[in-house]
């Protein structure tokens, strides 16, 4: 590997706002770090362009380029125009990529003296439904020749061939052969590009593994999926760039009649485009494929084809000899349930979009009806359940779950409870539960599908080394300008909680998090206090007491501007918690605010806890371990902020090794001077037991096992 090799990263980005932070984290995150990442912003109407621009604020690896909207064809070739990298990736906004993709990819190139480098890649959807992988399962590299004869048709069936973004591509030889995409197709421009270059490639290289992960549209509502008027001529326009490939590598005869029946079949595919991905008329239909019969480059491909397969065989048949109107009436017959589900839809479509309006009416006159009347005494409150889908969403909860099939129904019911006069919608990710977590979830979501979003991974993510799943599945989705944490386990109790924080929030614009007090709930007996009130009357909060606290704030309590989530640093993701970066990200972008409220509660003695956790094996040690990965959090923040709260950040460092002797009971060394200032910031309680424990420890020892029975000793 070689360092000076610079990696331009070209990304198109329209309209993405929800997928896009995950797609620049996938890039930042990169094991080869020689990056220039160029987000191109083409005249989205979102906060696309925000998130760039935060972006680039923090990474000086990324550049902007904001344009007005010109089609995906036209961001890339920008994209292009401005790097200045050896080595080029194309990524969409709404992919994301695997964190070795780039540095695999050029280890192949470089290994191989190869121009380009292809590897795998996986459909993901946002349901996480089962998706295909496409991918080869062993290396490969060879010259242009070898690749056209034992590669480009394996390549172009699995769909390898057809994507740019699987790819890593030579600067030098795109800028020497001025390689643009055509600014006038917005489909099959990736695989004609693509053909475009390899022709100019004297060496091709391919990797095993799958390292894109292309997101797909809840609704199959893709690219590919829609209708493209200039798909057919998109379809000739690729076939002269693969005849010229062909010809450039000295294919045989063969691969060459393998490629012309792929490219027939493709073009009649598009051909069939019209009859169920439109409502066109019978006799426009025919009129297209009496048009494309009448096309030379048709007459000739037809002519010279010997043809595979009974698509082809029956469109040689048929349009070499002027039968359109029978190949019309089989493409209706073909295309036939397709088009009478299209027809339907349309249809239902347009009775949805009717009773909408209706619906809409009547809700207009019952607001009406209430006001003239005065029937409530909050008339614009609006009390969910009921859900009012014409309004936009406020807050996002973001709950996260694992085994907490005794505890989900009733934190799900509490925030169901909420009474507010916004919308509000509850985003769930379970964490591959073995237990019934994820039947009851699925039960919430089908009674209330408008508000519980939930994802369901295949594969247990904590398990992976991802510890703040929300930060990867909940934030990015979240469509609240609020966000609001609450575990599985946790509960709220106040039908107002989420009211009087985004009451506050919408008055302070300059508050980034607010939070409030809590309760605890065990179901074992213990000597700690039973609630979490972290102060004694509502305040603000200074940046240095959220970074240097004696007792955490309670995670289920947390609100926060859900847009500070989109430029999360990896200081988050890496953290063995979620809750505390998040706060210190949330106070170093505002105030913070703190309700003297008890509205939510904390269950203790969950198996599945993180203190259950942290007690499994040596207890000790564990915590030991813990608290340094938490020191290197903190200085990572420190780097973030330029030292700005070091002395808080020591301090905190410092109270964790203090809180560190308390919890294994070495009170010999938590009690010696240099930890007397956090010692008295411990509750009156607490400190008595303290003592009461080092004086007489046997004595403390029975009244235990009397309170507590012999198991708690």
């Amino acid at each position: 590997m070689h360092d000076q090799d610079l990696i331009s990263i070209v990304v198109p980005v329209y309209n993405t706002e929800p997928v896009l932070p995950r797609c620049i984290r996938s890039l930042r995150q990169q094991s080869y770090q020689n990056l220039e990442i160029i987000l191109v912003d083409d005249g989205s109407s979102d906060h696309s362009l925000d998130i760039c621009t935060q972006a680039a604020q923090a990474d000086s690896r990324i550049k902007v380029i904001h344009q007005e909207n010109g089609g995906v064809a036209s961001a890339r070739n920008a994209g292009m125009d401005a790097m200045t990298g050896q080595w080029l990736l194309l990524i969409d906004g709404d992919d994301y990529i695997h964190p070795d993709m780039a540095r695999d990819l050029l280890c192949a190139a470089k290994k191989n003296h190869a121009q380009t480098a292809i590897c795998g890649f996986s459909h993901v959807y946002p349901d996480n439904r089962p998706a295909p992988v496409f991918q080869l399962h062993q290396a490969w590299s060879g010259d242009r020749h070898a690749f056209a004869e034992e590669m480009l048709l394996p390549l172009y069936r699995n769909l390898l061939l057809r994507t740019q973004s699987n790819k890593l591509f030579s600067a030098e030889i795109i800028q020497q052969n001025h390689l643009r995409y055509p600014g006038d197709f917005s489909i099959n421009e990736d695989i004609w590009f693509c053909t475009r270059y390899l022709t100019f490639c004297e060496r091709m290289a391919c990797i095993p593994g799958s390292y894109l992960y292309y997101w797909q549209n809840a609704r199959g509502n893709s690219q590919i999926s829609r209708y493209h008027p200039e798909g057919v001529e998109s379809c000739f326009l690729l076939l002269s760039a693969m005849r010229k490939f062909l010809e450039s590598a000295d294919a045989t005869k063969k691969t060459r009649m393998e490629m012309e029946n792929e490219m027939l079949f493709h073009i009649c595919g598009f051909a069939g485009h019209s009859y169920y991905r439109t409502l066109k008329k019978n006799r426009e239909c025919l009129k297209e494929i009496r048009q494309l019969a009448e096309r030379r480059e048709m007459k000739e491909l037809l002519a010279n084809i010997q043809p595979k397969g009974l698509k082809n065989r029956v469109a040689k048949l048929l349009l070499s000899h002027g039968q359109c109107r029978l190949y019309h009436w089989l493409c209706l017959i073909l295309y036939g349930k397709q088009r009478r589900a299209l027809k339907k839809a349309a249809s239902d479509d347009k009775k949805a979009m009717s009773s909408i309006k209706e619906a809409e009416k009547e809700k207009k006159k019952e607001q009406k009806l209430k006001k003239t009347t005065n029937q409530e005494a909050h008339p614009s409150k609006i009390y969910h359940p009921y859900y009012n889908p014409s309004e936009e969403i406020m807050v996002s909860i973001s709950c996260v779950a694992y085994n907490h099939g005794p505890y989900i129904a009733q934190s799900l019911d509490s925030y169901l409870m909420q009474k507010t006069n916004f919308n509000f919608e509850i985003l769930v990710y379970d964490d591959v539960s073995t237990d019934n977590t994820r039947e009851i979830i699925r039960d919430y979501a089908r009674r209330y599908p408008d508000i519980i979003k939930p994802y369901f991974p295949d594969e247990n993510q904590y398990s992976q080394g991802k510890y703040n799943v929300e930060g990867f599945f909940n934030y990015p989705r979240a469509k609240g300008k609020y966000s609001a944490m609450c575990d599985g386990d946790d509960y709220w109790t106040d039908e107002n909680k989420l009211q009087l924080q985004v009451d506050y929030m919408e008055a302070h614009p300059e508050c980034a998090m607010c939070l409030h007090a809590a309760r605890i709930e065990t179901a074992q007996k213990a000597v700690q206090l039973m609630e979490i009130r972290p102060y004694k009357k509502s305040c603000i909060i200074p940046t240095e007491k959220v970074i240097d606290k004696m007792f955490n704030y309670p995670t289920a309590s947390l609100m926060f501007k859900t847009e500070y989530t989109w430029d999360l640093q990896d200081y988050y993701y890496t953290s063995p918690v979620g809750d505390i970066p998040i706060q210190l990200h949330m106070a170093a972008k505002g105030t913070v605010y703190y309700i003297d409220r008890k509205m939510s509660v904390y269950r203790q003695g969950v198996t599945t806890s993180w203190s259950a956790l942290m007690k499994e094996g040596n207890y000790k040690q564990n915590l030991i371990d813990h608290h340094n990965a938490m020191k290197e959090m903190y200085r990572a923040f420190s780097r973030e902020t330029d030292g700005k709260y070091d002395a808080a950040i020591e301090r905190a460092c410092r109270r964790m090794d203090f809180l560190t002797l308390l919890n294994v009971k070495e009170y010999d060394k938590a009690l010696l001077p240099g930890y007397r200032c956090f010692y008295r910031e411990l509750p009156l309680r607490t400190r008595l037991l303290i003592r009461f424990e080092v004086t007489a420890p046997d004595l403390f020892t029975l009244v235990r096992r009397i309170v507590f029975g012999k198991e708690r000793i």
